[in-house]
């Protein structure tokens, strides 16, 4: 399912880069903030989205 959103991402001209699934356990608090804080820093360095006009 996951591979199939990145093939749509890619369709709207999405950078895979803003994708991303981790399974974390709803024990693991800390490891769920510094995922998020990672993937916050990730997106940050990728800047501003544009989609491109689908028809």
């Amino acid at each position: 399912m996951f591979q199939t959103t990145l093939e749509l991402a890619k369709i709207l001209g999405i950078n895979p880069k803003r994708l991303r699934l981790e399974w974390i356990s709803g024990a693991e608090g800390v490891r769920f903030a510094e995922v998020a804080r990672e993937f916050t820093e990730q997106i940050k360095s990728i800047g501003p989205l544009s989609l491109k006009k689908v028809a």
